[in-house]
């Protein structure tokens, strides 16, 4: 599996999770950006507006890193693919704290 079927899988798995935001009228979620292996987007629920980002390893989905500016000490390290990250985030089902 070489480095471009990696970041075609990251491109895909990034454009299903935009994808599926933008059909949802009451969207959470904003601001996506992908740029060099870092994936960020804005929770923006009420007054409280969160930042995530999740970085991408040589080895995706392994060793991805989760961040969020709520908690910058923690991270948390998943084997998750972007798509099962950002459900857990939209849900209230991952803690990087």
């Amino acid at each position: 599996m070489g480095m471009c079927s990696r970041q075609e899988r990251i491109q895909k798995d990034i454009d299903v999770v935009i994808q599926k935001s933008r059909a949802e009228k009451d969207c959470l979620f904003a601001d996506f950006r992908y740029s060099d292996s870092t994936f960020t987007f804005t929770y923006v629920g009420g007054s409280r507006s969160v930042s995530y980002a999740v970085h991408v390893s040589e080895d995706y989905p392994d060793n991805t890193y989760v961040s969020s500016s709520e908690n910058d000490e923690d991270v948390l390290v998943t084997t998750e693919p972007i798509p099962v990250i950002f459900h857990r985030i939209a849900t209230g089902n991952i803690k990087t704290e």
